[in-house]
């Protein structure tokens, strides 16, 4: 894909405060449930993580909404006590949403190449979501790709969305996670409606809130077809991609990689491509909308 290919979203101030609204409550009553797959040990970071995640989610569905694409997400829905699968289903295809977050100033975000931004799907253990890339949840897909989404954050504050909850909140939303756990996949464990109650007996109704609104962008996506351009990359990998393009793409320590001296790091081992490889989302549009 080439830098105009790039969708930057324009989303509404009103609009993102309703996302992010809906991404907290999820956050909150599925953490229990989720996977810890930065190894986040305290639970409130963990809690925000969730929420950033599902707010790329909110914004991507809002820009499939005012482009008129039509995606089905209700077909991709898991309860919260259930893992994902895929995201939506959309062109014969399920999609995943592989969103990651870059850090970088005003100047420097106006000034950035977004086809230089790494392609990222886990790959840190065997089972992880690289080796389910090409596994089919849904009969009538006929296959499946991976979307490759960014929020931008401000160096200044990269904490962008904050909740408040109490210590007895919290406590309860721990306890809640230790007696079931990620691993409960029975019956509905309890009603959604009993845990907000207990929730807000323990210190009101939740609340948070945005210090900025992080533009997002979709670059490109990936299918079958691209999944050889894919490599390791790890602080333990063989440095593949590492001097890809005039200067050295990423830069390895003892526990982290920074692709493009910081803009984004990740600690994990990643299938990797850099975005310039892979076709832009918005090419796939157009030619679904022609």
């Amino acid at each position: 894909m080439e830098r105009k290919e790039a969708i930057i979203v324009d989303v509404p101030s009103d609009v993102y405060q309703q996302i992010a609204a809906k991404a907290v409550r999820y956050a909150l009553i599925s953490v229990g449930f989720t996977y810890n797959r930065m190894e986040k040990e305290v639970i409130m970071t963990r809690i925000e993580n969730i929420a950033k995640g599902k707010i790329a989610e909110g914004l991507f569905s809002y820009y499939c909404e005012s482009v008129d694409i039509g995606p089905d997400f209700d077909a991709c829905t898991t309860p919260f006590w259930m893992p994902d699968q895929r995201d939506f289903l959309w062109y014969d295809g399920e999609w995943d949403i592989k969103n990651n977050f870059i850090t970088c100033s005003d100047s420097d975000f106006d000034t950035l190449d977004f086809t230089s931004l790494p392609a990222l799907i886990p790959n840190k253990f065997d089972g992880d979501q690289w080796s389910k890339r090409n596994d089919q949840y849904h009969k009538k897909s006929r296959f499946t790709a991976y979307l490759f989404t960014f929020m931008r954050l401000k160096p200044e504050d990269k904490k962008f969305v904050k909740i408040f909850l109490t210590e007895d909140q919290l406590q309860f939303i721990a306890e809640t996670g230790t007696r079931l756990g990620p691993a409960y996949h029975g019956r509905m464990p309890f009603e959604e409606g009993w845990f907000f109650e207990q929730l807000n007996e323990r210190g009101g109704a939740f609340r948070f809130s945005l210090s900025y609104y992080p533009e997002f962008i979709i670059t490109a996506s990936a299918n079958a077809r691209y999944w050889s351009l894919f490599e390791n990359t790890s602080v333990h990998d063989e440095s593949v991609y590492q001097y890809y393009g005039s200067s050295p793409w990423y830069h390895k320590s003892e526990t982290i990689l920074r692709f493009l001296n910081g803009i984004l790091v990740t600690r994990i081992r990643n299938k990797t491509c850099p975005v310039a490889l892979l076709p832009a989302f918005s090419m796939i549009v157009e030619k679904y909308k022609a």
